[in-house]
């Protein structure tokens, strides 16, 4: 359990790797998503003959950072119906 701890601390203080990773991070996955669909566009639109193996790269990568926003999104929201319940006076049964 000392990678949670390890990750609460770096959360709330994170060091200038962590910050230029994520942003790098964040710059990066519009331009590839958008290359990537532009991509699999003209596969579709114009029949034009892409690698299978650029088609498959192409979709786990949308699919995987799809299902990453989504599981972060429902994180967050979780934690806000807590933090809501909590102000109210109800008690916050995590489990």
């Amino acid at each position: 359990m000392p990678e949670n701890s390890t990750n609460s601390t770096n959360s709330s203080n994170p060091t200038l790797v962590e910050v230029f990773t994520n942003f790098f991070r964040a710059a990066t996955r519009p331009a590839v998503t958008i290359i990537f669909a532009a991509v699999i566009a003209q596969v579709v639109i114009e029949g034009i003959a892409a690698p299978q193996w650029f088609l498959a790269l192409a979709s786990a990568c949308i699919l995987w950072w799809f299902g990453d926003r989504t599981v972060q999104h429902i994180q967050h929201s979780k934690l806000e119906c807590w933090n809501i319940k909590d102000k109210k006076g109800g008690t916050n049964a995590q489990t």
